[in-house]
């Protein structure tokens, strides 16, 4: 029981270090932009030593693609969790019912809930990489849906454009709306973007690969 205890400080402390150098590279790369942030400045922000930095990462761009992956895992694990993304228990929904659902709500949600990660991973500039790397992300899980739900509506079936492309579209497209979202000071809400946002994807792609149930 005691070596549970001490492990779950340790736990804690690990957690509320990470916490706090991502937070402070946040905050100076919102400052002074991804080339001008240096681990010292990171380290001085979150008022940690270096030699506890380097526990946890390589360097800063480490910290950055590491911060990336847990958000869009925090992101894929609501959608994946959610019941509003099946018609049924353990049903993968049609394209139509993926229209009428709220997968694209959830990221705008979350977007707005974590604005300033956002507004540097979707930047582009010197964090390119971060920006690639959240893309990629949107993209397979795009990729996954359009591809499971086209083998279990029309087996053997191809669709017009390849699903690559199709996904690629997709998480290009959101991504862009969202950046520009957040650009502009998050003007609408996300209910009416995420409308928005289907309205124009949905209509236009439902004509080039078609996954209704027969």
């Amino acid at each position: 029981m005691e070596n549970q205890t001490s492990d779950k400080r340790t736990d804690r402390r690990i957690y509320r270090t990470k916490r706090m150098l991502k937070e402070a590279l946040f905050t100076l790369i919102l400052e002074k932009g991804y080339d001008g942030v240096s681990v010292e400045d990171i380290t001085r922000k979150a008022d940690l030593g270096r030699t506890t930095f380097y526990l946890h990462y390589r360097d800063k761009e480490d910290l950055l693609l590491k911060s990336i992956d847990a958000i869009a895992d925090d992101l894929l694990g609501q959608i994946s969790h959610t019941n509003l993304l099946a018609s049924d228990a353990g049903a993968i929904p049609t394209f139509t019912e993926m229209r009428q659902t709220n997968p694209v709500l959830l990221v705008f949600q979350h977007a707005g809930e974590n604005a300033n990660l956002y507004q540097i991973i979707l930047r582009g500039g010197s964090a390119t990489s971060a920006a690639g790397r959240f893309r990629e992300i949107i993209s397979m899980a795009a990729s996954s849906f359009f591809g499971t739900n086209l083998v279990q509506t029309a087996p053997g079936a191809q669709p017009a454009v390849p699903l690559d492309v199709l996904a690629n579209y997709f998480a290009g497209s959101l991504l862009s709306l969202v950046t520009w979202w957040l650009e502009n000071g998050m003007p609408y809400p996300p209910e009416q973007m995420a409308s928005i946002f289907r309205q124009l994807f949905f209509q236009g792609a439902h004509s080039i690969i078609d996954m209704q149930r027969t």
